[in-house]
C-alpha cells in the first residue's frame, strides 16, 4: 500500500529533525565532516543513485534527458536547503502518485524511509555534491536490476505479469504497421500511374497494418510503464514520450477508421468512398514517419540520425576523434584519485521547471 505523501514528508523530516536534535546533545558520537554536514554524498546519497537511478538516467540512456550521473544535470531539479520544494525529491522521490513514483514499482520502487531520509537530509544540509564526483555503474555478481525485476515479478498478480510481459514485443510489432502502412501509401501512389494496383494491394495493407498498430500501441503503452514512463493519466507536453505515446495512438485511430471506410466501400461497391480511405492511407503514413522518427530519437538519442549524415559526409571521425581526447583526458585526471575510487566502490547503501519523465 503506497503511503501517503504528506505522511511520508512527515516520517522523514521528523527522523530528520530527530537525528538533529539528538546531535545537539551528542556531537561528540555523530558522524559530522568538517562542514557540520551529518549526510556525506560518496558515502551515503552516491549508492542511491547508483543502485536505484543509474540505470534509467545514464550518458547512454538518459529518459527524457534527465541523468543522474552527474551534478549539473541532477542539481537542476534541487532546491539546496529545501527538500520540499525540490523536484526530484518532493515530485518524484516522496510521491504517493505511482505514475510520477521513481524508482516506479517494476523497477523497485519506491525508495526505503531510510533512502528518502538520507535524501531529505542531504539536499536540507545544502545538497553538497563534491567537485568531480561522478555517478558510475560498478560490477557485481548479483546485479541489482536483476533482483529488482525478479522481485516485481513475484509480487505482480497474474492479469497485470502477462500485460507488462505483452509490452515487451513492442519494439518488433511496432515494425509490422509501420511497413504495412508505408507499403500501401506506396501502392496508392504508384496506383495513379497503374489503376490496377492502386485499390485491392494498399486496402490490404491498410487494414493489416490497422489491426497490427493495434496491438503495437497496446504494447507500446505498456512497454513504457514497465520501462518507468508514466502512466495514461500523466499530461506533460513538454515530454517527448507524452507526444510519441498519443502520436501513436492518434496514428492508430486514423488508421482503422480508413480501414473502416475501405472496407464499406470494397463491399458495397461505393467507388467515391475510394478517394476518402486512400487520402486517409497517405495521411497515416506521412503520421506514421513522424511518430517512427521520434521514437527513434527516444531509444537512439537525437544525434543518431544527425551523425549518420556526418558519417555519410564524411565528417564523423573528426568530431569522434576530439570526442575520445576529451573523454580519455577525463579519464586520466580522475583516475588514481579518491573520488574516482570511492566512485568504483561496491555500495553498501543496499538499495536502486518539473523533473521529466
Amino acid at each position: 500500500m503506497m503511503v501517503p505523501q504528506v505522511l511520508r514528508f512527515t516520517i522523514a523530516f521528523s527522523m530528520v529533525l530527530g537525528v538533529a536534535g539528538t546531535a545537539a546533545a551528542q556531537d561528540e558520537r555523530m558522524p559530522r565532516d568538517d562542514e557540520g554536514r551529518l549526510v556525506d554524498f560518496q558515502r551515503d546519497i552516491l549508492p542511491i543513485l547508483r543502485d536505484r537511478c543509474l540505470e534509467c538516467h545514464n550518458a547512454d540512456e538518459a529518459k527524457n534527458d534527465f541523468r543522474v550521473d552527474e551534478a549539473e544535470e541532477f542539481m537542476y531539479y534541487v532546491e539546496p536547503e529545501d527538500a520540499e520544494s525540490s523536484s526530484v525529491f518532493a515530485d518524484y522521490l516522496a510521491t504517493d502518485d505511482p505514475d510520477m513514483l521513481m524508482p516506479p514499482r517494476s523497477q523497485g520502487g519506491p525508495l526505503s524511509s531510510a533512502e528518502l531520509t538520507l535524501m531529505a537530509t542531504w539536499i536540507n544540509e545544502g545538497a553538497h555534491w563534491p567537485e568531480g564526483v561522478v555517478v558510475r555503474a560498478v560490477d557485481d555478481d548479483t546485479p541489482i536490476e536483476e533482483a529488482i525485476e525478479q522481485a516485481a515479478d513475484v509480487a505482480l498478480p497474474v492479469a497485470s505479469r502477462v500485460w507488462s510481459f505483452q509490452g515487451f514485443f513492442h519494439p518488433a510489432t511496432v515494425h509490422f504497421p509501420i511497413a504495412l502502412l508505408l507499403v500501401g501509401a506506396l501502392f496508392v501512389v504508384l496506383g495513379w500511374r497503374w489503376p490496377a494496383i492502386g485499390t485491392q494491394i494498399p486496402a490490404a495493407c491498410l487494414i493489416l497494418g490497422a489491426l497490427t498498430a493495434v496491438a503495437a500501441t497496446a504494447m507500446g503503452w505498456s512497454f513504457a510503464t514497465e520501462k518507468g514512463y508514466a502512466g495514461w493519466t500523466r499530461v506533460d507536453f513538454d515530454s517527448e514520450v507524452f507526444w510519441h505515446r498519443w502520436g501513436g495512438v492518434i496514428v492508430t485511430v486514423f488508421a482503422c477508421v480508413s480501414a473502416f471506410i475501405a472496407i464499406v466501400a470494397l463491399r458495397s461497391d461505393k467507388s467515391h468512398l475510394n478517394k476518402v480511405w486512400k487520402g486517409g492511407l497517405l495521411l497515416v503514413a506521412m503520421m506514421v514517419g513522424m511518430v517512427g522518427h521520434q521514437g527513434g530519437e527516444l531509444t537512439y538519442g537525437k544525434d543518431f540520425y544527425p551523425k549518420a549524415f556526418r558519417i555519410l559526409l564524411g565528417t564523423s571521425e573528426v568530431d569522434e576523434t576530439a570526442s575520445d581526447a576529451v573523454e580519455t583526458e577525463g579519464e586520466s585526471d580522475a583516475g588514481d584519485s579518491p573520488v574516482a575510487a570511492t566512485a568504483r566502490r561496491p555500495s553498501s547503501a543496499g538499495g536502486d521547471g518539473s523533473l521529466p519523465r
